[in-house]
């Protein structure tokens, strides 16, 4: 961009520069320095890519959400957040981790797929701003996320070489510490590195008091490899990750282990003015979760004078995937096409410690598969305009086992389990999803864009499959127990997104504008509110697990709409402005009421000073006061309260040592602020400070420290 240079923010976002205009500090990362610079770029019509990365005091990748226009994070745990952007959370957006989608583990989504990415190792985050390509996104309505780890590059010529990088943090608002890096051997034709990062931290601190089950404990490792030839380029990497007893005080249980192993291997080539590019992957989860290991496990009978109800969870999931995408040089532009497929299953059993003849087969042998292609042309029209028109069609289909549940247990559970085995659990969607962009230059500062959409998503397993009613809910983490149906239709999305571009010699800016539209949108309903009328087998079952009016799975009409903006300015050569904000208003186009669980409007400014080896940044976050909660809770255990506004300070500091070695310091929450943000979940953990129901409180001032590395 011309005339301003990069605006460098500490884990910020800038939306200005060349890439020439500066670089970043030798030996230091993106993100984790603050010295690096982050962009937007745009390589289609309006699908701006943003650029973030985790700051450095995080060990969970999605903390970059929260520097993102549009976008929030859904803190359900240190190490297991959520992406929620324009108002869509979890299974809506497509995250994927090096381009690979992940399954996760368990029902609860205690282990989302940026909890595979621990921050340590990822070098950036790119969220597409605006309405996905159909070549980048599938089976979603939502955003693509994806985190980039450092995976390291090939030598200048045939002689080996040997490099890495290290990085240590250390956190005071938990005891925290994160250590992670690579080594690499790479010669001009093929690099191996191996990578490894842990993370460890006790409970979080608060002015509110100690949140009790919020501790981490992960550990992964991998092996990467590259190689060039005459044919193309071969990449791949295996990675094995260990969660160990780790806290979702948002969540009914914790994380006692995950045992979890990534694998991906690719190809790419170029055949004249054809570039061809295939993917295979695989997944596997195992996972245990318990309600006793960390917390202080709940009386769901208490009027009974029974004691603590113990409970494990064992889950398991599996994935296997391959794309095949071609793209080919034609009329002026880029002719795309490609085929996906992802199969996955997924079982979970409910157990009892004290009770080995106690079970339930929640999710039984659950299979989720898709197979989908595409195809879509992208280049120069005529004049300035540039555009965009694709297609994709996804054929999804979903099944069951039967479930069960012990013979011991009440009729009323007996007669969901007989329900849901006699059903016809097989189920097939047919999705259709069309995006036209176009995009447009006035003069020499000034770019218009506009996006149509048409994406699809169909249910996750939990909505169809989940016979009997349990806190599992893909992390939404309101405390209700769900159940789901099995007819629930595929949600249609209609978008439109409209935004503009300015880029001044010191000044610039970019809004946007969207809307989107709904139907057949999936939320939790009252599973019977109608005036006398007995008890249903779902609501007596619920009961006995503690919450006497569930939740059901259904289709209504929905609709989502608001703005968002960056901006950034140059105050002086060692003086940048940057910062920006969001809007989003969700509601049920039925019945008027808001939509559960979206993030209120935010601002955010980031003052930096960067004279030479040194930055320093003064931040201040503004979230304003919700009061649009979702009235359809309003009956369920656990209401959706509203939320004040409250105002966050953060300052930071990173000073080059040399050209290999950077510290970095400083203290989030400066003033020790007490406050609740509205994402956050409803602490399920007894035996702590925060009663249990109330909405977790945020973390209270947090000064850390952290020393990067290059070799």
């Amino acid at each position: 961009m011309r005339g301003i240079g990069w605006l460098i923010g500490l884990g910020g976002l800038a939306i200005v520069g060349p890439a020439s205009a500066q670089t970043a500090a030798p030996g230091t990362r993106a993100g984790q320095t603050g010295l690096a610079p982050i962009a937007v770029v745009s390589d289609r019509p309006e699908g701006r890519s943003i650029t973030a990365n985790p700051p450095v005091q995080a060990a969970d990748t999605a903390a970059a959400l929260q520097d993102v226009p549009g976008a929030a994070l859904l803190d359900n745990g240190r190490v297991s957040g959520q992406a929620q952007y324009r108002g869509l959370s979890g299974y809506r957006n497509n995250v994927r981790i090096d381009g690979m989608g992940i399954d996760s583990g368990g029902p609860n989504w205690m282990d989302p797929p940026l909890h595979y990415a621990p921050a340590a190792l990822v070098e950036r985050v790119r969220v597409t701003r605006g309405i996905p390509s159909v070549a980048d996104s599938v089976d979603a309505i939502g955003t693509v996320v994806e985190a980039e780890t450092d995976r390291g590059d090939y030598a200048a010529d045939d002689r080996l070489s040997f490099g890495g990088r290290l990085s240590s943090t250390i956190r005071s608002v938990d005891n925290g510490h994160s250590v992670g890096g690579r080594v690499q051997a790479a010669s001009r034709r093929t690099k191996v590195g191996l990578s490894g990062a842990t993370d460890r931290a006790g409970d979080t601190r608060t002015p509110f008091g100690r949140i009790r089950a919020s501790s981490v404990a992960r550990d992964q490792y991998g092996l990467d490899f590259g190689h060039r030839s005459g044919l193309g380029e071969t990449t791949g990497f295996v990675r094995h990750q260990d969660t160990g007893r780790t806290g979702t005080p948002s969540l009914p249980l914790d994380i006692e282990f995950f045992d979890t192993t990534l694998a991906q291997l690719g190809h790419r080539a170029t055949l004249g003015r054809t570039t061809i590019e295939t993917r295979v992957s695989f997944d596997h989860v195992d996972h245990r979760m318990t309600n006793f290991e960390l917390r202080r496990p709940p009386d769901f009978s208490p009027l009974n004078g029974t004691a603590a109800d113990r409970r494990f969870i064992d889950a398991r999931s599996q994935g296997y995937g391959a794309e095949v995408d071609i793209d080919h040089r034609l009329f002026g532009g880029t002719l795309s096409g490609g085929f996906d497929t992802h199969l996955a299953q997924h079982d979970a059993t409910v157990g009892n410690p004290d009770n080995p003849m106690f079970f339930v087969d929640a999710f039984d042998a659950i299979r989720r598969d898709y197979y989908s292609g595409y195809t879509q042309w992208a280049g120069p029209l005529t004049g300035r305009w540039t555009g965009e028109l694709g297609a994709r069609y996804t054929h999804v289909v979903m099944d069951a086992g039967p479930g069960g549940v012990a013979a011991g247990l009440p009729r009323p559970a007996q007669n969901l389990a007989a329900g849901f085995a006699s059903a016809d659990r097989h189920t097939t969607d047919d999705n259709v999803d069309v995006v036209a962009r176009l995009a447009r230059g006035f003069g020499q500062r000034w770019t218009g864009y506009l996006g149509l959409g048409r994406k699809t998503r169909s249910p996750y397993y939990i909505e169809r499959y989940a016979y009997i009613p349990l806190e599992a809910t893909a992390g939404l983490a309101d405390g209700n127990n769900h159940v789901g149906d099995i007819g629930l239709a595929p949600e249609v999305a209609y978008e439109i997104n409209l935004g503009t571009d300015f880029e001044g010699q010191r000044l610039t800016f970019s809004p946007q504008l969207f809307y989107r539209r709904v139907n057949d949108y999936i939320t939790g309903v009252a599973v019977d509110d109608t005036p006398g009328i007995v008890d249903s087998d779902v609501e007596r079952v619920s009961a006995v697990n503690g919450d006497p009016t569930p939740l059901r799975y259904a289709n209504v009409e929905a609709e989502l709409y608001g703005a968002d903006l960056s901006a950034g300015y140059a105050l002086a050569p060692t003086w940048q402005l940057e910062g920006g904000g969001g809007y989003t208003r969700g509601r049920r186009v039925d019945t008027g009421d808001d939509l559960y669980r979206i993030a209120p409007a935010n601002l955010r400014a980031r003052l930096i000073w960067s004279p030479t080896d040194w930055r320093l940044a003064l931040t201040q976050r503004y979230v304003f006061a919700q009061h649009r909660v979702s009235e359809t809770h309003a009956d369920a255990r656990l209401a959706e309260p509203e939320t004040a506004g409250y105002a966050l300070t953060d300052v930071s500091a990173a000073y080059r040592l040399s050209q290999a070695l950077t510290l970095t310091f400083g203290i989030d929450n400066l003033f020790d602020k007490g406050y609740r943000d509205f994402l956050a979940g409803y602490n399920r953990a007894g035996g702590g400070d925060i009663p249990v129901g109330a909405r977790l409180p945020g973390a209270g001032r947090n000064a850390y420290a952290s020393l990067a590395a290059r070799f």
